[in-house]
Formats: structure tokens, C-alpha cells, sequence
């Protein structure tokens, strides 16, 4: 089961993979730029020039340059590959192994820090026993310009005898050679010198354990000690190296510590900016990758951008912002600082691996921008769009700010000013309709309209006018079996469930039997504008009556649902219904797949009046009606990016796309994909769902035409419902307080509220 399990989530991955970065046979999308008759709106027009850095920022790249693969003729696949940076710029080393070993040679190839690239072969010396063959290890100096490295002499038995260590200057040329006294016969997992002449090595010991090394010009251990967890190596201040120890956990963030030797002491210390309270709690949260860049200051990589914190000052700075300079990473391999204060990173995007250098702004330039209030959840898609837009608009920045809290945000909106774009997670949406600038006309004339699912329109409505923009959405229902009911409102489920001997429910993907009583709360609870326990505009509450017992009483039909087992529950009469989740186009083609093999139905959830699926969507975007004319263009212009197809097929995106082309590009890959693996004789119908193009593409748009827009309470009401329902649930107040204490608390709220 787990074998099948892990085969499963590979395939699906790889698919992923295909549907957001692209197939062959058709671009990703047309330029954002193709709207050209006359509008009202006002919008950008893209710049056409080629790009470069701006100085919004306390840094600035002034090299910025993919990093090339050099692979060998014949080669064979396995060789160990480096890439650093250091004082030398940017290094990839490659150890080039063929079918005989004496073949085998070393290669590096990078960019120099005056954005030179370079490429050539790094052999052991002329005068060496082994001259000719390769060196296994590269690695950068701390401090000046150069590099350690090392080569290993083989025994019989193929364990290492020897180890060499070289430092070579930055032409790659001998300045020093010596063997070092190890006591061990390990692979090195890398290696450092620092600005006196000493080598830093650690490696993996027997029994998972790292062990961090340094050896002198002579070649004699001055220090050897275990890493607790794991050993990475810093280059930091003045020409030293620190050990960076990280902790991983399956569960929890990371944990990273840093720790110096001095030689001159003796002595073994955590650095001081380590020890910090505030830094320990930064560590915890992603990272992707940090070094002290002295005893007391630490920078770290985000997927926002770059942050510096002193411990003196105790205070985080972002000095560099991706998004304002139109870079989207996916990962960052290495950051350094080098001579002058300069900045290295080694970052990946989805075209590889990059290389850039920054340097201080100095006087800051001044480019036209308007904020973008989002929330924290959000924040890392708002981001990649922003990068992607201002590769369009260079002369334009979109900042992304998480930071608001809602009475101050509120307060600013209220008060006309503020943000000129809203997540309206941050402060609700449909109540503040007079802060909102209308968009039927820019959805119109933009031709946005016609491009997306009619149905999804809604999401971004307040009584039947556009104020915001949603760009996904998922799809939720509740599945019966062949026998189970047609259609059903909120009494005929309560009534279906009354008379049912099993389970309320079941829940995709769950494997235990499980609590869901919430989740069956949650169906009856269902919508703003329709749920089971109260009516808006009559006023009505259900609480403290004895449909509210009832449905206290059936709730312990909740209590212990069983595993789905793609629908195992419901054909043999253990649940009621179950709740399926469609995220994306692999759902929509297992559950048709499904529902043709095992004749289950998608009903829907129960409303007032029948059976309907959600559509459940992130919060709108909004725009301030009291943007300036400026302010309002470069909103314009952002959100018909956000609404474009290009935007949309960001890796960052999920969910399906409120346009109807993405689904059919989608399509278009999924077919590709599918055929490729057929002719490659690894298609399993088990793991990859069979594509009946015509059939699912009808299926999924009934899903969507038999929905309704699922639209949360209000922020207010929320905390009341969570707050009783979740007491209750944990045993904290029995039935007879949660109904008193809900009939009062929604009461006074509907009153409050007319």
C-alpha cells in the first residue's frame, strides 16, 4: 500500500509539474499587452526595453546571469556536482567520470564577479605521484580570492588513504599542497579555506553523524568535533569560517545554529547573533538559506527577498525585494557577503540556476509604484505575480505588504487613503462595498468577461456589481451511492441521515476512522446566505429549538466516520455521503472516472433549495475607490495581468482557473503527457486517470453550472460559531450551554447588526 501510495504522489507530482510549466504545441499565452482599440481605462504600456535592475532597494544586481550545465561527450551520469560562490564569484565544479577511471576529469565553469564567464579542467599537479588525475573536491577561500581543495588516494580495497588538500589561487593555480593527517577514511562532504592558510572540512561520519575538521599548512588536525545534527560551512567576516549546524524535523521548521573555532583561543563558541532569541525564532519559519556575515549581523533568504538583522540594533531589514526586481525563485543555494560589502546569491528560478551580485544603491531611485495590502497566506503568489509583471512594466513596482493589521487598514480605507489594492482577507468584502472601486466596466472592456466561467464572476460580487477579482477556486460536494438520494435540501438530509444506520459521513483521504462532527456542523452551517441554523432576512435562529436538538442528536453520527477507500464506505452502506475536495484537473478526472466505474453520484451539499456544489475561492482583490487616476492605471494594469492568461500558469497558482483557456491548455498537456507515457510503455490507468476529453470537460462545467458561490460569515459571526461549536467539541460545554450560549451570542449580533 505504501509502495502504491508513494508511486501515486511521484506521477502526480511529475504531472503537476507538466500542467503549470508548460507543454509543446502551443506558447503559454499571448502578450497581456493585446488589448489596442480605444478604452476607457487607462493602462501601462510594456516598455519594450531590456531589462535591468533598478535601485529601490539597498541593493542593487549589477550581475545577474544564468549559471551553465558543461556536461562531457560519453560521460557518465552520477558525477559529483559543486556550486558556490565566494570571492571568486560564482563556481560550479564537476567531477566527469567515464567507464574507465584514469578518463576522468574535473571541470569548472562560472562567472567571475565582473560577469566574465569561464570554463576549463582542474587536474592534480605535475609534480604529484598522481599527476593527471582528477581532484575530488572544490570549495571557495573565506576572505580572498582563491580556492581549498582536495584529492584522495585510493587503497585496494577502494577506501581513501590519502588526503591532499590544495589551496589554488583564482586562476586556479597551485599557491600550496599538503597531505593532512586525517584519522578517517570518509568522503569529504566539502571543503573551505580561510584567510590563514587553514582548510575546513566536514564529512558524513558512519552512523549519520558529521564530523567538522580543520587542518593546517603543515597538515596536522587542529580541531575535530562532531556537528550535532548536521555541517554546512560559512565563509564569514574577515576572512573566518563558521559552522552552520541545522536541525531538520518531519514536522517542525528548521533549526539552525552557528558556531566559530578560534584557533588562537581554543575555544568553540555559538556566535552571538546566534543565541538571539529573535533570530532562533526567524530560523523556524522557511528559509531558504542564511550566513552571519559577522559575530553579531546575519542575513537570510526568504521567498520575499533578502533580510539583514544586527543584534545591537535588534532590528530585521529587507534589503532586497524579489518581486521589485522581477525575480521569482524557487530556491536559494547560497548567499555570501564578499569584499566592499557585497552581496552573492546562488538562486534557482524555473530556468535554471542563476548568479548575481549586488551592491549597495547608494541614492535610490524613485519608481512609480502603488501598494498592495495582502495577507499572509497569500502573500507568496502575490509575490511571484509581482516579479512577472514588473518584467513587463520595469519601471513600475508593485509592493507587496503583509504587515497591516484590520483596524489600522480599515482606518486608512475609511479615511481615503491607504493601499490602492486589497486582499479583502484583511478586512472582509462584501460589507465595505462603498470602499471599492466598481470593475464591470474594466471586466468588460478588457474582454475578461468572456474569457472566464460565467458562474465565477459571482465571486467577485456585491449585489450584482463587480467590486474584486478572484483568479482560482476550488469546487467542494458530497458524494451518495447509486441508491443513495437524487436531490436533497437541508430536512430531506437530516431526514435521509435520521434514518440511516451508519456514519453521517466519510472524508477523502482520511484512513482511520475519524471525529468529523465538525465537518458535519460545517455542511449544515454551509453559506453566509444559506445555512440551516438561521435566516438573514427573516430573522429566524433555529438555536435553542428541537431541530437544533436534533441535530445535536444525529451529530454523534459524525462521531466515528470511516475511511473512504475511494468509495468503499458508501458502497457498503458505512456513511451516508462523502466529502470530496476537486483542487484541479487530476480530481476532475479521478472522480469521472470514478463515478463511470462505481455508479456514486456528486449530489452536492444541502441548501434552502437543493442539492448544490460550492465554489469556494480565495478573498477578492479589491482597488480603493479614492485611488488617484495614476494610482488606478497601474491597478488597472496589474489586475488585468493577475486575470491573464500568462499570470495564470505561475508554478505558485492552484486550484482551477477562473479562465476557460487554462483548463483547455491543461487539457492539451495532460493529453501530451499521457500519450508520451503510453509510447513509453509506463502509463498505469490505476495511477494516471484515462483523459475523455469531451465527456470530463462536460462533466466539470456541470459541476460548476449546478453550484453556488460559498460565502463566508462575517468576521464577527465566525468567531461565534468557532468559538461554541469548537468548545463543545473539545468537551469544554455540554449541549444544553453550547444552544443557550449560541441562541444569545447570534441574537444580540442579528440585532446589532440591522
Amino acid at each position: 500500500m505504501k509502495k502504491t501510495r508513494k508511486l501515486f504522489w511521484t506521477v502526480w507530482g511529475f504531472l503537476i509539474v507538466i500542467l503549470l510549466e508548460g507543454c509543446s504545441g502551443k506558447n503559454k499565452a499571448e502578450s497581456i499587452s493585446a488589448i489596442t482599440e480605444k478604452s476607457n481605462y487607462q493602462f501601462l504600456e510594456e516598455d519594450g526595453v531590456v531589462w535591468e535592475d533598478n535601485r529601490v532597494d539597498d541593493l542593487h544586481a549589477v550581475v545577474n546571469l544564468p549559471v551553465k550545465v558543461v556536461m562531457a561527450k560519453g560521460e557518465l551520469k552520477g558525477g559529483k556536482t559543486n556550486v558556490f560562490v565566494g570571492e571568486c564569484g560564482c563556481t560550479r565544479f564537476k567531477n566527469h567520470i567515464y567507464e574507465f577511471y584514469k578518463d576522468g576529469w574535473s571541470g569548472v565553469n562560472g562567472i567571475t564577479m565582473d560577469g566574465k564567464e569561464f570554463d576549463l579542467k582542474v587536474e592534480v599537479d605535475s609534480d604529484h605521484a598522481d599527476a593527471g588525475n582528477q581532484i575530488f573536491e572544490l570549495g571557495p577561500v573565506s576572505g580572498k580570492k582563491g580556492y581549498a581543495a582536495c584529492y584522495y588516494k585510493f587503497n585496494r580495497e577502494g577506501k581513501v588513504d590519502e588526503y591532499w588538500l590544495y589551496e589554488l589561487n583564482e586562476n586556479f593555480e597551485r599557491i600550496h599542497r599538503v597531505q593532512a593527517q586525517m584519522n578517517t577514511d570518509e568522503i569529504l562532504e566539502s571543503v573551505m579555506g580561510d584567510a590563514n592558510g587553514n582548510f575546513h572540512l566536514t564529512y558524513r561520519k558512519t552512523g549519520g553523524k558529521y564530523a567538522y575538521v580543520i587542518v593546517s599548512q603543515e597538515g596536522k588536525i587542529l580541531f575535530d568535533a562532531n556537528a550535532e545534527h548536521s555541517a554546512r560551512l560559512c565563509a564569514y567576516g574577515d576572512g573566518k569560517v563558521a559552522l552552520c549546524d541545522e536541525q531538520i524535523y518531519d514536522d517542525k521548521p528548521k533549526e539552525r545554529r552557528f558556531y566559530h573555532y578560534d584557533l588562537s583561543q581554543k575555544i568553540f563558541a555559538e556566535l552571538a547573533v546566534s543565541t538571539d532569541e529573535t533570530i532562533q525564532k526567524e530560523m523556524r519559519k522557511y528559509v531558504y538559506t542564511v550566513s552571519p556575515l559577522n559575530d553579531n549581523t546575519i542575513a537570510w533568504c526568504t521567498r520575499a527577498g533578502i533580510c539583514v538583522y544586527d543584534v545591537q540594533s535588534k532590528k530585521i531589514k529587507n534589503i532586497y525585494n524579489w518581486s521589485s526586481h522581477g525575480i521569482i525563485p524557487s530556491m536559494v543555494w547560497d548567499l555570501a557577503i564578499v569584499a566592499e560589502g557585497d552581496f552573492e546569491i546562488l538562486y534557482e528560478d524555473s530556468e535554471g540556476l542563476n548568479y548575481m551580485l549586488l551592491k549597495q544603491t547608494g541614492e535610490k531611485e524613485e519608481l512609480k509604484s502603488i501598494t498592495f495590502a495582502v495577507s499572509a497566506n497569500n502573500k507568496d503568489s502575490y509575490l511571484s505575480a509581482a516579479a512577472y509583471f514588473h518584467k513587463h512594466y520595469p519601471t513600475y513596482v508593485i509592493n507587496i505588504k503583509d504587515d497591516y493589521d484590520e483596524v489600522s487598514l480599515l482606518t486608512q480605507l475609511g479615511g481615503g487613503d491607504g493601499p490602492v489594492l486589497v486582499d479583502t482577507e484583511l478586512t472582509g468584502f462584501e460589507s465595505l462595498a462603498k470602499l471599492w472601486q466598481p470593475l464591470d466596466g474594466f471586466m468588460e472592456e478588457t474582454g475578461l468577461v468572456k474569457e472566464m466561467y460565467p458562474e465565477t464572476l459571482e465571486l467577485g460580487k456585491i449585489d450584482g456589481v463587480t467590486y474584486g477579482i478572484v483568479r482560482n477556486f476550488s469546487i467542494e460536494t458530497l458524494l451518495v451511492p447509486e441508491s443513495g438520494p437524487s436531490d436533497w435540501n437541508y430536512e430531506v438530509f437530516l431526514d435521509a441521515l435520521d434514518k440511516f444506520d451508519g456514519s453521517a459521513l466519510t472524508y477523502r483521504g482520511i484512513e482511520l476512522p475519524c471525529d468529523w462532527r465538525e465537518k458535519y456542523f460545517d455542511i449544515l452551517k454551509n453559506s453566509m446566505d444559506d445555512t440551516y441554523f438561521l435566516n438573514w432576512e427573516t430573522g429566524d435562529i433555529l438555536f435553542g429549538s428541537k431541530e437544533f436538538e436534533r441535530v445535536l442528536r444525529l451529530s454523534e453520527k459524525a462521531r466515528q466516520c470511516p475511511p473512504a477507500e475511494e468509495g468503499k464506505a458508501l458502497r457498503e452502506g458505512k456513511a451516508l455521503c462523502e466529502h470530496y475536495e476537486l483542487l484541479g484537473l487530476w480530481d476532475v478526472l479521478r472522480l469521472h472516472r470514478r463515478i463511470e466505474k462505481n455508479g456514486e453520484r456528486a449530489i452536492g451539499y444541502p441548501t434552502r433549495d437543493g442539492a448544490k456544489h460550492l465554489l469556494i475561492a480565495q478573498s477578492p482583490i479589491a482597488m480603493r475607490s479614492t485611488a488617484t487616476e495614476e494610482e488606478k492605471k497601474i491597478g488597472y494594469t496589474f489586475l488585468r495581468f493577475l486575470l491573464s492568461e500568462e499570470a495564470m500558469m505561475l508554478p505558485t497558482n492552484g486550484s482551477f482557473s477562473v479562465r476557460k483557456d487554462v483548463l483547455e491548455y491543461q487539457l492539451d498537456c495532460f493529453e501530451q503527457t499521457a500519450e508520451s507515457m503510453k509510447e513509453d510503455n509506463t502509463f498505469d490507468p490505476a495511477m494516471v486517470p484515462e483523459l475523455h476529453r469531451e465527456e470530463d470537460v462536460e462533466f466539470f462545467e456541470s459541476l460548476i453550472q449546478n453550484a453556488k458561490i460559498k460565502k463566508p460569515f462575517s468576521g464577527s459571526m465566525e468567531s461565534i460559531l468557532a468559538d461554541e461549536f469548537g468548545d463543545y467539541l473539545a468537551g469544554a460545554i455540554d449541549a444544553r450551554m453550547l444552544d443557550e450560549h449560541l441562541k444569545s451570542r447570534v441574537w444580540l449580533f442579528m440585532e446589532e447588526s440591522k
